[in-house]
């Protein structure tokens, strides 16, 4: 694996239930569940207004509780709302905020089983400028934000890595982001803090 320099430029992360998006248009805000407004939180706390990053989101089971809802709408009704289905797939928060913030680079949606975050945030940095956000809502609420930049110069090295990985990669890697550790190791890649 070659070797990418880059930058982290900020990161943002939340839990549980209670998440401010005042913020967010109140029309947009009340079509949101709680899945919805944990990303919109972080990814609006990492983005820089005016740019137009690449964006890179990722789920390992996206809105359960949205589809379990549309699952027991279709048993006790026969059909499904409409916008409760557009609402519940695996892209849906990504492209609202791409469609709030009138960003035309793209996304990519990525579900990747244990390994959802690691992958998400491998495919942003190599993008030259990304933002990554993962959210999920299986026991509970979470969502981490990162927004990075390739950097020749940058303060982070993504290389190979052929030893021990993490087993919990979304506290290992806020553990990582906090600077509590040096390496955030991943089965196929590892971050590594580079001291100057």
């Amino acid at each position: 694996m070659k070797e990418v320099f880059f930058d982290i430029k900020k990161y943002s992360h939340v839990e549980g239930e209670d998440i401010d998006v005042s913020f967010i248009p109140m029309m947009t805000r009340r079509k949101l569940d709680k899945f919805g407004r944990a990303a919109l939180c972080t990814l609006y706390k990492v983005y820089d207004e005016g740019t137009e990053p690449q964006l890179v989101f990722a789920s390992e089971y996206g809105d359960v509780e949205r589809v379990e809802k549309l699952i027991n709408q279709r048993i006790e009704e026969g059909e499904v709302s409409p916008s409760g289905f557009s609402s519940s797939v695996h892209n849906a928060v990504i492209g609202l905020f791409s469609l709030l913030e009138k960003n035309k680079k793209g996304y990519n949606s990525i579900s990747a089983g244990k390994e959802t975050i690691s992958a998400g945030l491998l495919d942003s940095i190599l993008y030259d400028e990304a933002i990554f956000c993962y959210a999920e809502n299986l026991n509970g609420i979470k969502s981490l934000s990162v927004s990075v930049k390739q950097n020749p110069r940058g303060e982070y090295k993504l290389s190979e890595n052929n030893s021990q990985y993490s087993s919990d990669e979304y506290k290992d890697l806020i553990d990582f982001l906090n600077g509590e550790t040096d390496i955030f190791k991943s089965r196929i890649y590892q971050i590594q803090r580079i001291t100057k």
